[in-house]
């Protein structure tokens, strides 16, 4: 994976720059590890590094596997965050010491306990980092019929690094070259369409930010993709202008399919002005019309 340069070194750049930006910014992508494929059948592209992650929707710590350089796996406790919470999510994180990785988790449950999914990034070190979604089906599953719509909020996380004010102290003279980054959060609302006559499911992630900074950043479109007899899907990522930016993939849950998770990877150049840039981010949905909905259902005949 990818380490994008910190957002607050790029502002500052992009002003002493005036007209134009003549910089290039980041480090060439290189996998870190390919990982297996998890029990919901999320593909590698979107699953990323994360190998599984096990909680208790509330409680105070989620176990996380992140697939580690020798080809194995990382297992941690990470512990309740409120302080990274983003709506309808809540977050944990997890740093060793001050000079190891810092890990954040952000996971939410669907009303109706048949969805979790979780997203999991490092705020990258020594040029690389970590970093991928996790989606599980919870019981029984069998699909609606006809067109239904899903709605609510997402969260990601970005390799644009955080300001660090969840990072552990380090001690005064420490060479910045050896320090970990804290990733930037992701904000936004999703809005999904399934056809399950057509066994088809496409929709948008709109009013994205990136909640350390305040900053907008570009809508995304989730462009149609097949529904298996199981639940699953994938699809593409565009931006408005049709141009390709990243992967979706999910699975619906719960009896009439009553509510949807999906892991979604952004990484096309889809912030202007900014190179390397990668993003995971999850979606957790009610249907319209079920317990736990959002409120722009209301406006879904």
């Amino acid at each position: 994976m990818r380490k994008a340069i910190s957002f607050s070194l790029l502002l500052g750049l992009l002003a002493a720059c005036g007209d134009g930006n003549p910089f290039t910014f980041g480090v060439t992508e290189t996998p870190i590890e390919p990982p297996v494929v998890s029990d919901s059948g999320v593909p590698e592209k979107v699953q990323g590094n994360v190998a599984s992650v096990t909680f208790v929707a509330g409680a105070p710590t989620i176990s996380v596997q992140i697939t580690s350089l020798d080809q194995g796996t990382i297992d941690a406790v990470y512990n309740r965050n409120p302080a990274l919470n983003v709506p309808g999510y809540q977050a944990y994180t997890y740093q060793d010491d001050p000079l190891d990785r810092m890990f954040v988790a952000i996971v939410a449950e669907s009303p109706d306990a048949a969805m979790q999914a979780a997203v999991v990034m490092d705020g990258g070190q020594f040029t690389k980092f970590f970093g991928g979604t996790s989606v599980t089906q919870v019981g029984t599953y069998s699909a609606d019929t006809g067109l239904v719509s899903y709605a609510g909020t997402y969260a990601g996380l970005s390799n644009i690094n955080a300001p660090g004010a969840e990072l552990l102290p380090v001690p005064a003279g420490t060479d910045p070259a050896i320090l970990p980054s804290q990733p930037t959060r992701v904000t936004g609302d999703v809005f999904i369409n399934a056809d399950f006559t057509d066994n088809t499911i496409n929709g948008a992630i709109t009013n994205r930010e990136l909640t350390e900074y305040g900053t907008a950043i570009p809508d995304v479109f989730l462009i149609p993709g097949d529904i298996a007899a199981d639940g699953t899907f994938e699809g593409s990522v565009e931006l408005g202008d049709q141009t390709g930016v990243g992967n979706y993939a999910g699975v619906f849950g719960g009896t009439g399919a009553t509510s949807v998770g999906g892991g979604v990877l952004l990484d096309g150049d889809f912030i202007t002005g900014v190179e390397n840039e990668q993003e995971y981010g999850i979606f957790v949905l009610a249907q319209c019309g079920t317990p736990g909905d959002a409120a722009i259902c209301a406006g879904v005949n």
